[in-house]
């Protein structure tokens, strides 16, 4: 029962990080920040999901029975997997685009002479 907890800790953290880390900037404020914990929430909570739903199909494989039922069962958890992820993923991303950018200092310095 912990390991799948261990998993969603992991690849949570795991997903936040990489968007915190590698992410480009998003605009100071209340809506940058509330868009930034929100994008980082969300790309986490995908990642999560594709753990948890591999470890899903490695236990199903381990306990389960042979042959055809197993092709099954992967392309099943396989589907699912795709679409509960891809919906974080694609809120993840939505919510990126629509947030405000970070301000260049090339931007702000060209009127500058």
């Amino acid at each position: 029962m912990a390991v799948p907890v261990v998993i969603f800790v992991v690849c949570l953290s795991g997903g936040v990080f990489a968007c915190a880390r590698w992410l480009p900037g998003l605009a100071a404020g209340t809506v940058g920040g509330l868009a930034f914990f929100v994008v980082c929430g969300l790309a986490g909570g995908g990642l999560a999901v594709v753990g948890l739903r591999i470890y899903s199909v490695v236990n199903t494989l381990d306990h389960g029975a042979g042959g055809f039922f197993n092709r099954a069962i992967v392309a099943d958890d396989l589907i699912q997997m795709l679409s509960q992820a891809g919906l974080l993923f694609g809120l993840a991303a939505a919510v990126y685009l629509l947030a405000p950018r970070l301000a260049h200092r090339e931007e702000s310095s060209a009127g500058v002479s």
